[in-house]
């Protein structure tokens, strides 16, 4: 996931340092990154897979309520107070995996994890948390409310067709790839493999290669694609450079010095598809790989 941590006081600043130095993310505090807090959410709502707020919850309701569309869509919420004793999933707790993401952040913080999605509190499984950790999209939600209060009944739930029928719609992942000239298609094989392993996901799911186009003469890169029998497409730096201005990208210095832009992987995934990343920017020997969920099948 790729999430934002939004932060109000100084005290804010030091917890969301201390959430980035143990899981990663992308802080905002208040007087360096913004000002206008509504602004920045309305600017980032669409544009990261969880936003965590530390503030007061009744702040976090009030900006994020304009910008609500569905629980299968909308990002992860998450709200700890301003003395880190509390994390509170709020939104796309299944989904969205807010509620994961809260007992990750729970325990890097030894706070108290606030979670009130029914089958959580019950001690059971729901389908729609499943089928996020599989990347498959559940649909209609209609369909997820019945099956899930079914088990919250006690009820027996089968695959088989019933009264209910659940679409799990298969995602794949398009792989938005940096790395220094020369690498081998062994070693971007390899952190590619490493990547998709990461997020328990076989390798066969990467069906579209992305990069940036001062890469489209490297022999790695193209020798990968040939073998793994996939197109890579190759963007110019001034594509790149929007999706790292509009998704608030993080930027590298020595990927500007050597490239002309700061943020290949990320940047590149984005330029063919907006789905969520299942793997943000990580990096590997001498490359570099994000992992975003896809509707393309070929």
């Amino acid at each position: 996931m790729r999430t934002a941590i939004i932060s109000l006081t100084k005290n804010g600043a030091k917890i969301a340092a201390k959430i980035v130095t143990k899981m990663g993310g992308q802080t905002f505090a208040k007087g360096k990154e913004f000002e206008n807090l509504p602004k920045l959410v309305e600017e980032i709502f669409t544009k990261f897979d969880g936003l965590i707020f530390i503030c007061a919850t009744g702040i976090a309701v009030r900006m994020i309520a304009p910008h609500i569309v569905s629980k299968l869509s909308d990002p992860a919420v998450i709200v700890v107070d301003d003395r880190g004793n509390n994390v509170i999933s709020l939104l796309s707790g299944h989904v969205g995996r807010a509620n994961e993401l809260t007992i990750e952040i729970a325990k890097i913080l030894e706070a108290n994890p606030v979670i009130t999605t029914a089958t959580d509190v019950c001690g059971k499984f729901s389908v729609d948390s499943i089928t996020s950790k599989l990347g498959l999209v559940p649909q209609p939600k209609e369909a997820i409310k019945a099956i899930n209060a079914a088990i919250l009944r006690g009820e027996n739930v089968f695959v088989t067709a019933g009264d209910v029928q659940l679409n799990l719609i298969p995602q794949n992942l398009v792989a938005g790839i940096g790395c220094r000239r020369g690498v081998t298609s062994l070693k971007i094989f390899e952190a590619l493999q490493r990547a998709c392993a990461m997020i328990h996901q076989p390798i066969e799911r990467v069906k579209l290669l992305a990069s940036v186009d001062t890469k489209s003469d490297e022999q790695g890169l193209l020798a990968l694609a040939e073998v793994m029998g996939l197109e890579v497409k190759f963007f110019p730096v001034k594509d790149l450079q929007k999706k790292i201005d509009e998704y608030k990208l993080a930027e590298s210095k020595f990927v500007m010095r050597s490239v002309g832009v700061g943020n290949v992987c990320e940047a590149a995934a984005l330029c063919c598809d907006t789905g969520k990343f299942a793997l943000p920017k990580t990096t590997f020997q001498g490359v570099t790989v994000a992992l975003l969920w896809s509707n393309i099948n070929s």
